[in-house]
């Protein structure tokens, strides 16, 4: 049997941000040779699509016709090309030697007609492989595999507590002309997708670009599937566009060196800036090829600004986005001045946070420039054998804080099936703990006033084990949380657990010790 062929288009803008991966299952008689799905690619509108969108477009050949295709052809397209695509311009993110980041949240399945059909086939077996599906006369007529368990897209083994089968998987589609089938929509709207996630339009059809263009500026720019649990989490977004155009954040920058450091700041819902004088921060700091316009509302912090209105929540851009310790120094202090001139923010009350490579840059900063913060929360770090040879830093954790007498409460996240990270955390213990006064043996299970129960706000309270580390006094100072079931990602109850721990401390200014905020 030969090997399978796809026809690649990759975007002139694809670059250190993140691509959409749209795989195209093209009509029977226009996917039989390259040139014809090529052709089909061109004037179905999907290759100008993805050219603006800046992503890459995959579309299988199949000579004999997808009656007689591999049932696992489209996520074979994507497992195959993935890590070799590159950036035309080069400007990846560094460290990737040209390659572009195909990233799971952001695979979107296309289909006409037997390609449709194929495509729906999918969404049945594999319901958590795409974030979204655009089904154009044609579905899904064997339903079978719903009744069989999820695949687990994002974890390969999770832990006995989770359970799904295929059909209970949300699953984001516009169907359009006779992919409309009523079995098929039923079978759809079983799986307890959000209401906005199926969209189901008869009246729709064809193959011209209207169709393309009003498929991705009115559905599939706008949904992601977060890597946030085996099988993912289904989320409406807003557009880069909508990102720096809309009313939800503001935008500034600051400079160092050559560099140009955007950051974007969201104050609680119906705050002005007069309103906002005195309020904390929070910083929220982006992973490895993750800019803020994607990575913003990933763990839920600007939710939780807008309902508990005791913090803005600042979010900021660093070059080819990617966090360099030596490079990026100054940043966070000189965005600090301009908070205070802007908004009049609680300089006493800065807490730092950030995901993976922004972990990182958190530990890094906490414990270089510990006077600015009052306590620091790292999520899903990478170890520090992985961010010294990538030139990410000639260390994890500064030996400056405590050589020099600081205090700096940590509350450190990791997923327990962080194929990135580490599960267990406990690496960090012979840092954290003597820069706190604190030690292993006194160690405790955060419970009481702090369980993460629903009526305190928790969705999947569940799913969190702290332990925390106390003082000389019984004061605490350290937590480790695991997250059950999380892979290299994040959910909003960490934020709420986070701001739980870190709320209690402010750093007066000058002063090497935190002090406890009277609640």
């Amino acid at each position: 049997m030969s090997a399978p062929e796809f026809y690649v288009y990759v975007s002139t803008r694809a670059c250190a941000d993140p691509v959409r991966t749209v795989i195209l299952c093209a009509p029977d008689a226009c996917a039989r040779t390259r040139e014809d799905v090529s052709a089909f690619a061109r004037t179905s509108g999907w290759m100008d699509e993805v050219e603006h969108d800046g992503g890459v477009l995959i579309a299988p050949v199949v000579a004999d016709g997808w009656h007689n295709a591999p049932a696992d052809l489209a996520r074979d397209a994507y497992l195959t090309m993935r890590r070799s695509l590159t950036a035309p311009s080069c400007m990846s993110i560094p460290g990737r030697a040209g390659g572009l980041w195909a990233w799971e949240p952001l695979i979107d399945l296309v289909g006409y007609a037997e390609g449709a059909a194929h495509a729906a086939q999918v969404l049945v077996a594999h319901p958590s492989f795409a974030a979204a599906a655009i089904l154009v006369d044609g579905f899904a007529t064997d339903l079978s595999a719903g009744d069989e368990p999820s695949d687990h897209w994002f974890v390969a083994n999770p832990s006995p507590a989770y359970h799904a089968l295929n059909r209970e998987v949300p699953v984001a589609a516009w169907l359009m002309g006779s992919a409309c089938d009523e079995s098929f929509v039923t079978y759809l709207r079983g799986s307890a997708a959000p209401e906005w996630a199926l969209r189901v339009s008869p009246e729709l059809g064809g193959c011209g670009p209207e169709l393309a263009h009003r498929a991705m500026g009115e559905f599939l720019t706008h949904v992601m599937r977060w890597k946030n649990s085996p099988d993912g989490e289904l989320s409406w977004r807003g557009s880069r566009e909508e990102f720096f155009l809309g009313d939800r954040f503001e935008h500034d920058c600051v400079e160092v060196g050559l560099n140009s450091y955007h950051y974007a700041v969201h104050l609680p819902e119906g705050m002005t800036r007069e309103d906002a004088a005195g309020l904390a921060v929070v910083f929220s700091i982006h992973g490895r090829g993750e800019p803020t316009w994607l990575f913003s509302d990933k763990n839920g912090w600007e939710d939780l600004a807008d309902e508990l209105r005791e913090f803005m929540v600042v979010l900021p851009d660093s070059p080819y986005n990617l966090w360099v310790a030596d490079r990026d120094a100054e940043v966070l202090g000189l965005i600090i001045d301009k908070l205070a001139e802007t908004y009049g923010c609680d300089r006493t009350r800065v807490y730092v946070t950030g995901f993976s490579n922004g972990a990182a840059y958190t530990c890094q900063q906490a414990t270089t420039r510990p006077w600015l913060f009052a306590a620091a929360s790292p999520w899903n770090c990478p170890p520090e054998e992985a961010i010294v040879p990538s030139g990410l830093g000639q260390y994890l954790y500064s030996s400056f804080a405590q050589d020099e007498g600081y205090e700096m409460p940590f509350f450190v996240i990791a997923g327990d099936s962080d194929d990135k990270g580490l599960p267990d955390r406990s690496c960090d213990l012979p840092t954290v703990l003597p820069l706190n006064r604190c030690d292993e043996q006194s160690e405790a299970i955060w419970d009481g006033s702090f369980c993460y129960l629903p009526e305190r706000g928790y969705r999947e309270g569940d799913r969190i084990t702290t332990r925390v580390f106390s003082n000389a006094y019984g004061d605490v100072r350290v937590g480790v949380t695991q997250m059950r079931d999380m892979p290299h990602g994040a959910i909003a109850d960490e934020a709420r657990a986070a701001w739980e721990f870190m709320r209690r401390f402010r750093r007066l200014l000058g002063a090497k010790y935190v002090k406890e905020v009277e609640r």
